[in-house]
């Protein structure tokens, strides 16, 4: 049941549509499906973070208005950046990408930090494992609810990546530009609102 219901939030999180979502999408278009799980793999490496500091209490050190704010000023500032490089981002698709270490790694920092960064994230996992803490006592239940809800989301952007793969065959380079002039404001948008509502 623990499953289940774990599984049945993560897949549910797929309503959420925030800065991941366009960098997610953006990066398995242009860059093809690997630089998309590399995204994928660093939300929820960071989303297994914010987990871990849950359990472990250290999430009461983002409670504090302090805290929050500062978290929220260099998310929103990561955003913004990335915002302003898709607006100046050229429209090339690419047919197949060579994947090294080194471009993994930076498509995976770009999921890692967008995600960790949002403050909001951490409010969506403290509510999530307080939750689970609450309906699980039992330790291998708590585990197995957490473990499912990440299972869940991983699903649904592997899902995202697979999506956007398919999408790719009908998106030209006129298009892919626009596509990113629309995914850069939104992104700043999204930077702005995240400033304003931590201010």
């Amino acid at each position: 049941m623990s499953f289940v219901e774990g599984f049945a939030i993560g897949l549910g999180m797929i309503i959420f549509i925030g800065p991941v979502f366009f960098l997610l999408m953006n990066s398995s278009i242009q860059s093809g499906p690997k630089a998309g799980v590399a995204v994928a793999l660093g939300i929820i490496v960071s989303d297994v973070v914010c987990i871990v500091l849950c359990y472990y209490g250290l999430s009461s050190f983002f409670n504090p208005e302090e805290h929050q704010f500062w978290a929220g000023v260099i998310g929103s500032a990561i955003v913004f950046g990335l915002g302003i490089n898709y607006i100046l981002k050229k429209g090339e698709i690419t047919t197949d990408i060579s994947m090294n270490s080194k471009g993994f790694q930076m498509f995976f920092l770009k999921g890692f930090s967008v995600n960790f960064f949002n403050p909001f994230v951490f409010a969506v996992w403290i509510g999530v494992f307080q939750y689970g803490k609450s309906k699980y006592p039992d330790q291998q239940l708590l585990f197995v609810f957490l473990a499912s809800v990440l299972l869940g989301i991983f699903s649904t952007d592997l899902l995202k990546v697979f999506l956007s793969k398919k999408v790719k065959r009908f998106i030209s380079p006129q298009r892919l530009s626009v596509f990113f002039r629309i995914t850069g404001i939104l992104l700043i948008l999204f930077a702005f609102r995240l400033l304003y509502l931590v201010w």
